[in-house]
């Protein structure tokens, strides 16, 4: 090898200079200038720097993945809620819906008092489909027949005979004259 190529692998810049300046041998221990030694622990020191704020910067991106993470999770079951939600609203609706259609064409005097009744037939109800709404109004009906208008007259009505009211007069002088004449003697 030349003697350009070959480097002392002991020093850390790289240079050929003897350390030792009594020209020792090996066995003394290498002495290095202050410079070289200031520069090192400088570099060490901003090493541990960047080794510490790399730290930091992973502690923090962990905690924003488990924020991030905890977030989702809160906001998935919120959206949970909302879904199970959505679906009772809609399942009532149509329990609703089947209930009015069933009471449609029935001659019901009072709807929401016979929705009202059904409704607390078909609490105890498992499954609720168009057919046990359908029985559950029939045996209401049964069960409740003054919720059904019926044709007959009712006693209570009275029995007036209907009074024709057209004598109305035929112009506006003849309704002034009416009417100022109950005040005129």
């Amino acid at each position: 090898m030349t003697e350009g190529n070959n480097q002392n692998l002991n020093e850390p810049d790289g240079s050929n200079a003897n350390p030792n300046p009594d020209g020792g041998g090996e066995n003394k221990p290498k002495l290095y200038d202050e410079k070289f030694v200031k520069e090192l622990q400088t570099e060490t020191i901003q090493r541990r720097k960047e080794i510490e704020g790399l730290k930091k910067q992973l502690k923090e991106i962990e905690d924003a993945k488990l924020s991030e993470t905890e977030k989702k999770e809160k906001e998935l079951k919120e959206t949970k809620a909302k879904l199970e939600s959505l679906e009772g609203s809609i399942k009532q609706k149509e329990i609703d819906n089947l209930i009015l259609k069933s009471l449609t064409g029935k001659n019901i005097v009072d709807v929401k008092a016979a929705e009202l009744l059904i409704k607390s037939e078909l609490a105890s109800e498992a499954e609720i489909t168009e057919s046990v709404i359908e029985k559950v109004v029939d045996k209401l009906l049964k069960e409740k027949s003054y919720l059904v208008n019926s044709a007959n007259p009712n006693p209570s009505d009275g029995n007036f005979k209907k009074q024709e009211n057209n004598i109305a007069p035929k112009d506006g002088v003849e309704v002034l004259k009416k009417f100022v004449g109950g005040y005129i003697r």
